[in-house]
């Protein structure tokens, strides 16, 4: 029997944006290109922050490393056309390497950085005081981190003493094997999870995917003109020409700094309300460009919340209770981080639950059983997505376990990582979050929930998790899930060969990227490196371990006050979500309680105050029209940041290596 397309995904497609292509964005040229793309993130970022001392290019969901190569490709190939009557590229094509870039930009600081700063430590950094000796060490799986033998992690720190010596590279082979399989199976699962839900999340709740505006602003072809629509448009340049202009005007200071410069990157404390922390007044022009695309309640729920904590922070500090431990990778107060995180885990709780019945039909297309959906507009087929997924999600658990960590264990941090991933995932696509850390680590729920008394050889291989899920500033998932949304403007038809360009460019990152961070740490000294991970003194590994010896000494039982705080921020978000759905007037929207007690909101509370504003105000005074009119001035704040930061580094290179001039941290 003729499978037909059920009605609702007809209109689905019918709804799609008419793109009209020549050629396929899967050729040949674009893939290298893409992969030229790969090798300079891998190297770059590294390079930038840790070498040259200037501005780091990976910290955020659509990064500068991404953003300012897109916009100059972008106009040279539009400059190819003028002068050939064509274009070298087509913009299906600028699509492919820029999702390739995209799903590459993670792995170099924030995955392979923080296994090498951890796999590294805990023989180096043995000392009689901590004790890792006889706690750490003799708990360690001798396959997941290099031998002691020899001088091979000294010298990794410290730098070769002859640089005729050759880079101890057999120390590290068979660990980065081990490495890089759970790496690519973390890879894999997301990717599968996210096109299990694409459709949900674009067909059926609609979300907006904010950030990847200014792709598809950029590659959008504009008929008979040589330069895509957005670069003919005054509002554009103007948005592009405010923080790109304000960075340059700044570069002339790096060589006299008697010369006047703009402070309008640094942070402006301010003290609204007495026993209540500060309010950085911080401009953030990509968080303002992209947030004045989301829907003002959500923009709006984020800041309110985010002042509404801190209220709540300094009434109870004043109060003195709630005197609770801390929990790694932790960067706010500990109540208000599990009451965030209640909130947290209750909006993936709830976003799963909405898209139950779009799972259970996923599901049953994956066995070809009755009630089945069309998957053709899919990267891959739902039965790869869906056996995939479960194989990747096995093999993590295998490896957590051969590492030294108990199954149910491996399977209940499991369940805390993945509802960060995906979580963070959401925020992104719904509101447009550009830089996001979660309130809560995977280790601190799983130790909050059963106690830290798990015996040394859990919590040693707990400490090793934290290589891949701890300061989770920049990850796979969101990065997958916006490369779909373009897929899907693009292309309406199943591409596999664009999921192996995605797989291919996942490996080459992390080849190349830990290829030449080790050759970096020999070559200079681990030690001598601009990066808190490789600290002599701590890092990211001694705080791994610390904290796993730390549970050790002063084990604890089930922390029922954390778990109630947890409970009441779950509550209080279904409340919301339950006011947000019957209420058409009600101004809050449940996510802002999600993400307001976090480190990375309280930096860029003010420029969602920003963008809210000035949305609010454009849509008070001229309606959806001039909201749409003002899209490409926002759009050039975001793109012009990237150029102008692009530029500064470039400055740094040539002239002040060692002692660059971060524009911003992020």
């Amino acid at each position: 029997m003729k499978k037909e397309i059920p009605p609702h995904h007809l209109r689905h497609l019918s709804d799609r944006h008419s793109v009209e292509l020549q050629g396929s964005g899967l050729s040949l040229r674009a893939v290298l290109l893409g992969l030229a793309l790969v090798v300079g993130i891998s190297t770059g970022a590294p390079y930038a922050i840790w070498i040259v001392g200037s501005s780091e290019m990976t910290w955020s969901y659509f990064p500068t490393i991404v953003g300012a190569p897109l916009f100059l490709l972008v106009l040279a190939n539009a400059l190819l056309k003028r002068a050939r009557g064509r274009p070298v590229l087509n913009a299906a094509e600028l699509v492919t390497i820029i999702i390739m870039g995209l799903v590459a930009s993670g792995m170099p600081i924030f995955m392979v950085g923080l296994v090498l700063s951890i796999v590294s430590k805990p023989y180096y950094g043995a000392l009689p005081d901590n004790k890792w000796e006889s706690l750490v060490q003799p708990h360690l799986p001798a396959w997941a981190i290099p031998s002691p033998a020899g001088d091979a992690m000294r010298f990794f720190y410290e730098g070769l003493p002859d640089k005729t010596l050759a880079i101890p590279w057999g120390a590290w082979l068979e660990p980065l094997m081990w490495w890089v399989g759970l790496v690519l199976a973390l890879y894999f699962v997301g990717f599968c999870t996210v096109v299990v839900l694409r459709r949900h999340w674009m067909e059926r709740e609609r979300l907006t995917f904010p950030l990847t505006e200014a792709a598809l602003m950029l590659t959008r072809e504009e008929t008979g003109s040589a330069l895509p629509k957005v670069l003919g448009n005054r509002a554009f340049w103007i948005g592009f020409a405010i923080p790109c202009g304000l960075i340059l005007f700044n570069v002339p200071g790096y060589f006299s700094p008697a010369l006047v410069q703009v402070p309008v990157f640094r942070d402006w404390p301010v003290q609204i309300f007495p026993h209540v922390p500060v309010i950085n007044l911080l401009i953030y022009f990509p968080v303002i460009g992209f947030m004045y695309l989301v829907p003002t309640a959500i923009s709006f729920s984020i800041w309110f919340f985010h002042l509404f904590y801190l209220v709540e922070w300094g009434f109870v500090q004043q109060a003195g209770i709630l005197n609770l431990r801390g929990d790694p990778y932790v960067y706010s107060w500990t109540p208000l981080s599990w009451q965030s995180w209640g909130a947290f885990a209750a909006m993936v709780g709830w976003s799963l639950w909405m898209a139950r019945d779009h799972l259970l039909a996923v599901w049953r297309t994956a066995w070809g059983r009755e009630g089945w959906i069309d998957d053709r507009d899919e990267m891959v087929s739902y039965r790869v997505a869906v056996c995939g997924g479960l194989a990747g999600l096995a093999f993590i658990l295998w490896w957590l376990w051969r590492s030294g960590l108990e199954l149910h264990l491996a399977a209940l941090y499991m369940a805390g990582a993945m509802t960060i991933f995906l979580g963070i995932t959401r925020l992104v696509v719904q509101a447009g979050m550009y830089y996001l850390t979660t309130p809560m680590s995977a280790q601190g729920m799983v130790t909050a929930m059963l106690g830290s008394g798990l015996g040394p050889q859990n919590l040693v291989a707990l400490a090793l998790t934290f290589a891949w899920c701890s300061d989770v500033q920049s990850t796979f998932m969101p990065s997958a899930a916006n490369a779909l949304k373009l897929h899907d403007y693009y292309t309406h038809r199943r591409q596999g060969g664009l999921a192996l360009a995605i797989g291919l460019a996942v490996v080459v990152s992390f080849a190349v990227t830990s290829c030449f961070m080790i050759y970096l740490c020999y070559d200079y000294g681990a030690a001598n490196l601009r990066s808190w991970f490789f600290n002599a003194s701590g890092g990211a590994g001694g705080r791994a371990f610390d904290w796993a010896t730390q549970q050790m000494r002063d084990p604890a039982p089930t922390d029922w006050d954390k778990l109630g705080i947890f409970g009441s921020g779950a509550l209080a978000y279904l409340a919301l979500t339950f006011l947000h759905y019957r209420l058409p007037w009600w101004p809050l929207h449940p996510v802002g309680l999600a993400v307001a007690s976090t480190w990375m909101v309280k930096r860029i509370a003010f420029s969602v105050f920003v963008a809210w504003l000035c949305k609010r105000l454009v849509l008070r005074f001229g309606g959806v029209a001039l909201y749409q009119r003002l899209k490409p001035f926002f759009i050039g704040l975001a793109v012009g940041f990237f150029v102008g930061v692009f530029l500064s580094f470039g400055v740094d290179v040539v002239w002040f290596k060692g002692g660059g001039h971060p524009v911003l941290h992020g």
